[in-house]
């Protein structure tokens, strides 16, 4: 509907400069019809901008509205994901606690919710190899993957991780980053 406006005030606009260049006679009309085309034409860009920019700061406060609840919903995989370093740090015989498993289930809800359709593959990758790398007993591999999954976390956050940096060293301690630099 926008579209049809905008093209009959161009139809008019130009009509009316038109005319005031071939029919009008006296200069002092031909500068009155071009100050009046000027004034619609600056009214109409007014308009027009400010109307552009409530759209883009309605969709800022939208992707931040989506930001905010893909924090919270990450927010769970990360409770998850320390509870259960946690139990493997103090040796428990189950990876998992109760608590792991609730922030888990709820890291899902939301990631079906708020997840982007690569994300959520990248997350079912994520899984599998996590359960492959456990029977194998590959610890190696579960931080290499376990860093993959959260640059992707970072990255649909918005931040734009390089391969230099391994997040999942913040977690080990100095003698285990050092072994696993090696």
């Amino acid at each position: 509907m926008l579209k049809i406006w905008i093209a009959l005030l161009t139809c008019f606009l130009f009509s009316l400069s038109t005319w005031a260049v071939f029919y009008v006679d006296k200069i002092e009309h031909k500068i009155a019809v071009f100050g009046i085309v000027g004034a619609i034409i600056a009214a109409i860009t007014s308009v027009l901008s400010i109307a552009v920019n409530n759209k883009n700061i309605k969709e800022r406060e939208m992707e931040l509205l989506v930001v905010k609840e893909k924090q919270k919903v990450f927010a769970h995989f990360y409770n998850s994901y320390f509870e259960m370093l946690k139990n493997v740090k103090e040796g428990a015989e189950k990876g998992m606690s109760t608590k792991a498993e609730n922030e888990m289930m709820d890291f899902k809800k939301g990631l079906m919710n708020w997840g982007s359709e690569e994300l959520i593959q990248n997350y079912l990758d994520y899984d599998s190899k996590l359960v492959q790398n456990s029977t194998d007993d590959n610890t190696f591999n579960m931080l290499i993957d376990g860093d993959k999954f959260l640059k992707d976390l970072r990255r649909e956050m918005g931040f734009n991780d390089s391969d230099k940096i391994n997040i999942m060293s913040v977690i080990l301690n100095a003698e285990a980053r050092e072994e696993l630099k090696n």
